[in-house]
């Protein structure tokens, strides 16, 4: 592609079409069919790194978009559906080495590329930035960034992945002004995963920003996370903290300290959470909670525990609302709370 062509999705999407199905025809005529592989492994990578910035549109706070946003390079989820459809078994020809032995790093490139088709979880390490946009006080675009590294999924460690609610609460933030006295506030950030939101605390001008999470290897690359992030003007700290030991009054270390701030997401997928999140969120907490989850079908137990556990521990809710968005396995939708004493 030309670096001076801009071309849409579908237009991506039918350009691959036509270079898999190119390199196909020559791959069964044993002709050389590199230079078709390689434009579609360039196309592939554009679109899925496309597909990973899907915050960039700006929102108001009635969840409306601000007039003229732009959904030129926009990625859906269904777009990569698309892609799957095209690449899969091209790609798995290029690892499996079916059109000959390739170089080294075209089977790379194809097996990485093979695995982001898959889905987050299958994914491997990325390193990628994301875009945040917003509107200063003189109604000008202006844009939020966050370098951020993603180790490949291992486990049950799914820390290691930034989730769909944090991106969601990380814009809420940067869009809709949530916490306007920011830079007054000392915040402490619960399952902090990839360090997103917490981060994204510290570039609205936090006071102090606690980057929690109780993985020890989901710290440490939280820690690179930081340093990622102009490290000499970070507000951050990096440490560990188990909600459910601090519930359970079983970590001294956190005895008897308190932030203005508790914000978190994604941190109901199981019973457990539900029944000590509100005990810690209780005991940690000077003034206001700030959460954001999936309502996801298999965890409705879960949401309904812990909404009368913090009513049980009195906790107020200010504010609840819901936003439907696209992900990898259909639209889901998110509820947004906010909790007070």
């Amino acid at each position: 592609m030309c670096d001076q062509e801009v071309l849409l999705p579908e237009q991506i999407l039918e350009r691959l079409d036509t270079s898999v199905h190119q390199a196909q025809i020559r791959g069964k005529l044993d002709q050389d069919n590199g230079a078709e592989i390689d434009a579609a492994l360039d196309m592939l990578e554009q679109l899925i790194l496309w597909s990973y910035d899907r915050y960039t549109n700006i929102e108001l706070e009635d969840g409306c978009e601000e007039e003229g946003e732009e959904q030129t390079y926009r990625v859906h989820p269904h777009d990569i559906v698309r892609a799957n459809q095209i690449c899969g078994s091209f790609l798995v020809k290029i690892v499996s080495g079916d059109w000959g032995e390739w170089q080294d790093d075209r089977v790379d490139k194809a097996a990485r590329l093979l695995a982001h088709l898959s889905g987050r979880g299958a994914a491997g390490a990325i390193t990628r930035t994301w875009h945040f946009p917003y509107l200063d006080p003189n109604g000008n675009r202006q844009e939020h960034r966050f370098k951020l590294h993603e180790p490949s999924y291992i486990g049950n460690d799914i820390g290691f992945k930034t989730w769909g609610a944090a991106p969601l609460l990380a814009k809420k933030l940067i869009q809709q002004n949530l916490i306007p006295d920011l830079p007054n506030r000392t915040i402490l950030e619960l399952g902090t995963g990839t360090g997103l939101v917490g981060l994204c605390c510290g570039k609205l001008g936090a006071q102090q920003v606690h980057l929690t999470d109780y993985h020890e290897s989901v710290l440490t690359n939280v820690a690179m996370n930081v340093q990622l992030n102009d490290p000499s003007s970070s507000c951050a700290t990096v440490s560990k903290l188990d909600f459910i030991q601090v519930a359970q009054n079983q970590d001294p270390s956190w005895e008897d300290r308190t932030f203005d701030i508790v914000i978190a997401s994604d941190l109901l997928y199981e019973m457990e959470h539900a029944e000590y999140l509100p005990v810690a969120v209780e005991k940690l907490m000077e003034n206001v909670f700030y959460f954001m989850i999936p309502l996801r079908p298999t965890h409705w137990d879960e949401v309904d525990l812990f909404e009368r556990r913090m009513t049980q521990v009195g906790l107020v809710k200010r504010q609840v609302s819901e936003i439907e968005c696209e992900e990898e396995e259909g639209i889901v939708r998110y509820r947004y709370y906010e909790y007070t004493r």
